[in-house]
């Protein structure tokens, strides 16, 4: 029996604000520091009071406006009840029945693994809240400790549809929601730091209810998600564990269960809560807050989101590796749109955008430079264009970016001249070379006339060395292939 999986993604974001959401102390990092960073508040003294940070409040909105969701005028707060060690007033500061953002979604690229086109996806979101984050619970030594640096930090939960379907899905998702929020400057999305964290709701779909369009009768939480690797393993796991339930005709059961990376394994914690479990009710020490127009940014006033400019690199024929480095990268995407806006031949846009991204950024690593103090655009035009017209090959580019590394502003075509890097490109001379090749290695030619096609790279390899790197490999290859079919040759 065939299922499908439905995912549900609840991604809790700590933004990025200077203090926490309802009191003064900072929102700060600091795991050898444990309980520096608190307040009366954050503690759970009784007769603490909460004090909203406005600030927090903005980027929530800044969120919600990027994945076009609705901003309702009057937002509140509400108390969701559970006693948790590391909940010291018994409660959490959220926002259950007027969350901040409503609706919205995100897309994203995959490829597609059966015929390797790009598949766009959107993925829409239920809402998104703003909270109070927990404290962290430390385990040594048999005991149990609380550091309360991060108790009280800002929140936004986003929680999505259940419209994921793969692992790949949901980590290409969580993968751009982190460009995203990084992108907006609402969040440094530091996974390693709790900066992001999932909590996965995921069930089985049989093929009935996937044409009734019917959700399962049951849904199982997964916590403690903590990278997006974890996510992938946990929701492998979860599909493995749940189809051998379901196929044994048994219903699987509606709880929640805690993510063991070091297993690798979901183990049951509880029964899955609803609403009512939570008893939640307005908080009663915090206001309404009225979000008027002049508070929502318009879309233009924000910086330009990853998906449209991915879709933008996509547009100029760029492949999805190299567009995900101009997006993931922004010096690199930058320098490259600078290079390009001066072109007067489109076409060569692919060519500088292969140099950058192959060749400049392994010369960046190698030096420590950055690639803006390895060329200059308009050097890099040049080069790029000797490249595209065939007068030089790879080895050439690879010799000119090493000159220029050491010298940024010198002339292309000197360093060409100097080093003689023109490549061949007469058929007769290209034909000599091939025929040295042939007449060395007779045991080679063998083989490839005897089926063995990857005897024909061996071959091209020996006459690119035998020009000495300057022949052209795709006239070496189709003379190699006409003289190696041709009988006698």
């Amino acid at each position: 029996m065939l299922f499908t999986p439905v995912i549900g993604l609840e991604i809790h974001v700590q933004l990025n604000t200077k203090t926490k959401l309802m009191c003064r102390s900072l929102n700060v990092y600091a795991p050898d520091e444990p309980n520096q960073y608190i307040s009366p508040f954050n503690t759970g003294q009784p007769g603490a009071l909460p004090v909203l940070n406005k600030e927090a409040v903005k980027k929530a909105i800044r969120f919600g406006v990027a994945v076009g969701g609705q901003i309702p005028e009057y937002i509140r707060f509400d108390r969701k009840n559970y006693f948790y060690p590391d909940l010291p007033a018994g409660y959490q500061i959220t926002q259950y029945f007027h969350p901040i953002v409503q609706g919205g979604s995100l897309s994203f690229y995959l490829e597609d693994k059966k015929t390797g086109q790009l598949v766009e996806k959107t993925i829409h979101f239920h809402r998104a809240h703003l909270e109070t984050d927990a404290a962290k619970l430390l385990h040594l030594n048999g005991k149990t400790m609380v550091d309360f640096n991060r108790s009280g930090a800002p929140l936004i939960e986003i929680v999505t549809e259940p419209e994921i379907r793969s692992s790949e899905e949901a980590i290409a998702f969580v993968n751009e929601l982190q460009l995203l929020v990084r992108r907006l400057g609402i969040s440094d999305g530091d996974m390693e730091k709790g900066q992001i964290r999932f909590d996965c709701n995921i069930s089985l779909q049989t093929e009935e209810q996937k044409q009734q369009n019917q959700l399962p009768p049951y849904k199982v939480e997964v916590k403690n998600i903590n990278s997006v690797r974890a996510l992938g393993r946990a929701i492998e796991f979860e599909i493995q564990r749940q189809t051998k339930i379901l196929q044994a005709g048994q219903l699987p059961s509606q709880e929640t269960r805690g993510w063991r990376d070091d297993l690798n394994k979901s183990e049951p914690q509880r029964t899955k809560e609803q609403a009512h479990d939570y008893r939640y009710f307005p908080e009663p020490d915090l206001p309404i807050v009225q979000i008027r127009p002049q508070d929502v940014p318009n879309l233009n006033d924000l910086p330009e989101l990853p998906t449209k400019q991915r879709k933008h690199y996509l547009n100029m024929g760029l492949s999805l590796t190299i567009a995900n480095i101009f997006v993931t990268q922004a010096n690199v995407g930058q320098f490259f749109d600078r290079v390009v806006q001066t072109l007067n031949n489109p076409d060569l846009s692919l060519t500088i955008a292969n140099l950058i991204t192959v060749n400049l950024l392994s010369l960046a690593n190698k030096t420590g430079k950055t690639i803006e103090n390895l060329i200059t655009p308009t050097n890099l035009i040049t080069t790029a264009q000797l490249f595209y017209d065939k007068k030089i090959n790879n080895q050439g580019v690879q010799t000119i970016l090493e000159k220029l590394s050491e010298n940024p502003t010198s002339s292309v075509e000197d360093i060409v001249n100097t080093h003689n890097l023109w490549q061949i490109t007469d058929d007769t001379t290209i034909a000599a070379f091939v025929d040295i090749v042939l007449e060395k290695h007779p045991q080679v030619v063998a083989q490839y006339q005897q089926g063995k096609t990857q005897a024909l790279d061996f071959l091209v390899g020996q006459t690119m060395k035998e020009s000495r790197g300057k022949g052209n490999p795709q006239k070496i290859r189709a003379i190699l292939i006409q003289k190696l079919q041709t009988p006698n040759s």
